[in-house]
């Protein structure tokens, strides 16, 4: 059974920036973000227009923050491998997500393909000295038994021992998503994982402050998108910045750490 941190102890909250290196406005408040205290750790997709300047961050601060990859199989990027037929669409590009989780439920992405692709996208990072600390996905394809049974063994090939949690949970249950994570979670045996994984459900003002009175204990993971243009980047940037972000945390006894503290 996989392996995380159990309930009945201090409220720990991990907060990962996802899409590090997407672009050069998210890479920016990426930065901004770590540099404030606001941010634990990032996962860096690569093939964007801002990889190089975020993996050259990771590969200054590892000792400060962990930094993991955000595998990337969907929305129009190009694949890093060429054994990628069953994951690309007619000119070659990888499908949209909703395409890309219906052919990953119905088992239709190839094994290989998938442990070749995240294999090149790892290595991307690795070669460019980054202490690879965790696995996450975009639009969480690692949550489909296909896509975590291709990735495994390349995992375990390189010692990473963390991946994120399957289903993303929002500030109430929700017994859809809770049994989404039990069933996929027999997937990922041997692996470190957090308690909870949180995210932005409700985009407006004061969802960091309900987030901090909803936290169960154990180790939650809030995943987070930062950015300063697009208007969703923003709301959910906004609470990170506020400079009451560090007294909130005290008030509500709630203690900041990364992935490689699980």
């Amino acid at each position: 059974m996989y392996s995380g941190r159990r309930a009945g102890m201090a409220r720990k909250l991990l907060i990962n920036a996802d899409d590090f290196g997407f672009d050069h406005d998210t890479a920016a408040a990426t930065v901004a973000l770590f540099e404030k205290g606001a941010l634990t750790s990032a996962t860096i997709m690569t093939g964007m227009p801002a990889s190089l300047h975020a993996m050259e961050y990771a590969r200054e601060n590892g000792s400060r923050f962990s930094f993991g990859l955000h595998f990337n199989l969907v929305d129009a990027h190009a694949p890093m491998s060429s054994s990628t037929a069953s994951l690309v669409d007619a000119d070659g590009l990888f499908r949209s997500s909703r395409e890309q989780r219906i052919r990953a439920l119905f088992n239709l992405l190839d094994s290989r393909a998938l442990a070749d692709e995240f294999e090149c996208q790892l290595r991307a990072l690795l070669d460019n000295g980054v202490r690879v600390t965790h696995i996450d996905s975009h639009g969480h394809l690692h949550k489909f038994p296909r896509v975590v049974r291709a990735i495994a063994p390349v995992m375990s090939k390189y010692g990473i021992k963390r991946i994120r949690l399957p289903q993303t949970l929002y500030f109430r249950r929700k017994m859809a998503r809770s049994l989404i994570n039990r069933y996929c979670r027999s997937e990922f045996d041997g692996f470190e994982t957090t308690d909870n994984l949180w995210a932005v459900d409700e985009h407006r003002a004061g969802w960091f402050e309900r987030l901090l009175a909803a936290l169960p204990d154990g180790v939650t993971e809030l995943a987070v998108h930062p950015g300063s243009i697009e208007p969703w980047r923003r709301i959910e940037s906004a609470p990170l910045l506020d400079e009451r972000f560090h007294a909130l945390l005290k008030t509500h006894a709630t203690q900041l750490v990364d992935y490689r503290e699980i």
